[in-house]
Parts: structure tokens; C-alpha cells; sequence
């Protein structure tokens, strides 16, 4: 059955491996996760969209369920429109669903949290089949790196979190939830949920944390690093490989 969803906006739920895009934003002469989109729905379409994030990913970072929407003003049974745009998606990119929604709907500015994951592995030998997703730490004691996470939780000015070229003036975001948790197998995760997060921040929110880790920095050291606003006092900012948007709440 087709549904007539003329000027309709459409959600769609997006997976990716980011390894090979410059990250989810439109960039002359790179490939992109949005350009991707927008050249396969143009290709099975016909029409030329915009295609509206949850947020902008940076490069190499993937997606579980990227949250995005666009208008299209022709008709199209939505999980017939899901398989249309994957048939013109290199492997990597895959549209997960398609739904007809409210017109207010807005996929960034509607979110009201997000939930990102870090993966990371410790131990001394590299793990092949680990290097695909993970970030190797070669010796760390993640229960330190637990007992810091607890710091990170609550309304903050998260200045010293964040990339100096970010262009932003607000640094304050709320982080409801982080911690770390055991997959087995010398396997973790940073899982950590908020209403917004600056540019880069998750990243160097986990170089603090391997900073804990490694004995170079006490947990509650993650505190003081919060109040300085001092970019200089956290981590680095860690390789995008470990890093995946795990879920957007409406």
C-alpha cells in the first residue's frame, strides 16, 4: 500500500561505520555521511533534499541509530523508501527505517538527550579483530577510571572538554549518565548520556579518563579538571575509532 506523503517529513534512523567519511556534514570535495544520503535519495527520488542530523559526527566516528529527517513531497510507502535509498548507499552507510512524522519534527532540535559509547581494550598485545572498533590502552585500572565518571555527572562548564576551534561561547551541558562498563575479554565501554555535548568533548572526556587510568591523574582529579575550565589540564583528544552514537531521545 502507498501512503500519499506529499510535503512529508520524513525520520529515518541511520547506521555507519564513519572510518572512511569526513565525518556527518556536507564537505566540498569529501565524502560525508549527509552527502552520501542526499545523493541516494536524489538518485531513487529524483529530488534534491536536505538531510537533517541528530548531530554532526565527527570523522571515523560511526553510528548505531543516527537519527536524521528530510522532506520529500512525493509518494512513497516509507519502508519501501528505506530499501530504495539503501540500494544507492555504498556498504557502510544503511538506513535502518522510514516514517512518516510531524511536520515539527526536527531531528536536531528536537532531541532531547543523546547516548554515546567508547569502546576501548587493555591490554599489552594488540587485538586484530578489537583494532576494527576499539582503542587500545595497554595497561589502565578501569575501576579508577569508574570512580572518575562519577565527577563528569551533573550540570558543568565543560570548557576544559572541548576542541579550542569549536567556535562556541556556551560551554554548559548536562551529562545525566557515564559510566563504564565490562564486555568481557579485556573489552570496555564508556557509555554516557546528555542533553548535548560540544565538539570533540566525549573524546576528551575519554583521554581524561585513560589519564585516571594510567595513574596519571587521581579520579577525583576529574573534578578539579571541570572547575579550571582549562583546556590544558584533561587528556588528549582520543582517535575517533572507539567512538559511535549509540541512541538519540525524542
Amino acid at each position: 500500500m502507498l501512503y500519499s506523503i506529499y510535503m512529508a517529513n520524513i525520520k529515518i534512523i541511520v547506521q555507519y561505520n564513519g572510518r572512511n567519511y569526513s565525518g556527518w556534514q556536507v564537505q566540498e570535495n569529501k565524502s560525508t555521511i549527509q552527502g552520501n544520503l542526499q545523493a541516494a535519495i536524489f538518485a531513487c527520488t529524483g529530488e534534491t533534499v536536505e538531510v537533517i542530523g541528530s548531530g554532526r559526527t565527527d570523522a571515523g566516528v560511526g553510528a548505531f541509530a543516527q537519527v536524521a529527517n528530510f522532506v520529500l513531497s512525493q509518494d512513497f510507502e516509507p519502508g519501501k523508501l528505506a530499501r530504495a535509498i539503501n540500494a544507492h548507499l555504498p556498504a557502510d552507510i544503511s538506513v535502518l527505517s522510514a516514517e512518516v512524522v510531524d511536520d515539527s519534527f526536527n531531528a536536531r532540535f528536537s532531541a532531547k538527550s543523546k547516548t554515546y559509547h567508547y569502546y576501548f581494550y587493555v591490554s599489552r598485545n594488540r587485538k586484530a579483530l578489537f583494532d576494527e572498533f576499539a582503542l587500545q590502552i595497554k595497561q589502565a585500572s578501569v575501576l579508577d577510571m569508574q570512580e572518575a565518571c562519577k565527577h563528569i555527572v551533573g550540570t558543568h562548564n565543560f570548557r576544559s572538554f572541548v576542541a579550542r576551534n569549536s567556535g562556541k561561547t556556551n560551554f554548559e551541558r548536562t551529562v545525566q549518565m557515564a559510566q563504564i562498563i565490562d564486555l568481557g575479554d579485556d573489552l570496555f565501554r564508556l557509555e554516557i548520556t546528555g542533553t548535548g555535548f560540544l565538539y570533540n568533548m566525549v573524546r576528551i572526556i575519554m583521554g581524561t579518563l585513560i589519564l585516571v587510568g594510567e595513574g596519571k591523574r587521581k579520579p577525583d582529579a576529574m573534578r578539579d579538571i571541570i572547575l579550571s575550565q582549562d583546556r590544558t589540564k584533561a587528556g588528549k583528544t582520543v582517535d575517533p575509532i572507539g567512538l559511535k552514537l549509540y541512541r538519540v531521545e525524542y
